[in-house]
């Protein structure tokens, strides 16, 4: 068994064992840091790692930026942030959708290669700073649909029973929303920027529709936090504008990465 497999293995068993702590934390309505949860997070991310490491994601030739290692690298970025930050304050909730995300990463990530490309300091800041802001708007997309189902749980009086009764008040889940949201889209206005400085040309054929809707993705995010501050956007306003601009952040670079490698062939 390769270091890729059985690193992968171990990746994946860990999350679904996250998922079940976190799970079992919300049931009981637990409150604080979960040593535990953080310990099993951390193993996670760290055999996650060394899997991407060990098939080739980093080669000779460059970095493997195909659309499964590249998923499954945003996926497990996003674990990490979230296992971090359970250090400080409460984020695990949002480990309920995401780690059993990242465990389906896995296996893909085992089974196909995607081209790999030379990179320059420059471009591979850009890839940095794209992956982080993938990964933190992600975690506010997650974030955002406990905050539809406490919304739409308070309005049938449904908040006393089940797992979202372990949620935060509602004020305290948008507030959280918001400084993911400014935080993704600092990271996004970064990627942007380098993206102009560094790569040739953005506008070139195969990456023109990736930039239009990565830029769409920027106007609506930034639509969200100025309309929060300046007229007061909270709740559901909130939860679309998020959704939308994860969305078309997604299909910019994901959907448009599946189309050039498995129907054109690029």
């Amino acid at each position: 068994m390769t270091i890729a497999t059985s690193s992968g293995i171990a990746a994946l068993l860990l999350y679904f064992a996250a998922t079940l702590l976190v799970l079992r934390r919300l049931q009981r309505a637990r409150t604080g840091r979960s040593l535990p949860l953080v310990l099993v997070g951390f193993g996670a991310a760290a055999a996650h790692a060394l899997c991407l490491w060990d098939t080739s994601f980093f080669s000779s030739e460059g970095v493997n930026l195909g659309l499964f290692p590249m998923a499954s690298l945003v996926a497990g970025t996003g674990a990490a942030l979230v296992t971090a930050v359970g250090l400080f304050r409460r984020l695990e909730w949002v480990g309920a959708i995401l780690f059993p995300l990242c465990a389906l990463s896995i296996p893909p990530l085992l089974w196909f290669q995607g081209p790999s490309y030379a990179l320059s300091p420059g471009l591979g800041f850009h890839v940095l700073l794209s992956i982080l802001a993938s990964a933190v708007l992600g975690i506010a997309a997650m974030h955002s649909l406990l905050i539809l189902l406490q919304h739409r749980a308070l309005k049938r009086g449904h908040i006393r029973g089940g797992v979202l009764r372990a949620l935060p008040p509602i004020q305290v889940m948008e507030s959280l929303l918001f400084q993911l949201l400014w935080a993704g889209l600092l990271f996004l206005s970064a990627a942007i920027v380098t993206g102009f400085v560094y790569v040739d040309d953005m506008f070139a054929q195969r990456v023109a529709h990736k930039t239009v809707l990565t830029l769409g993705a920027w106007l609506l995010f930034a639509m969200l936090v100025l309309g929060n501050r300046w007229l007061g956007w909270r709740a559901l306003t909130a939860v679309r504008f998020t959704l939308a601009g994860f969305l078309v952040l997604v299909l910019g670079f994901f959907g448009t990465q599946l189309v050039l490698e498995f129907i054109l062939r690029h």
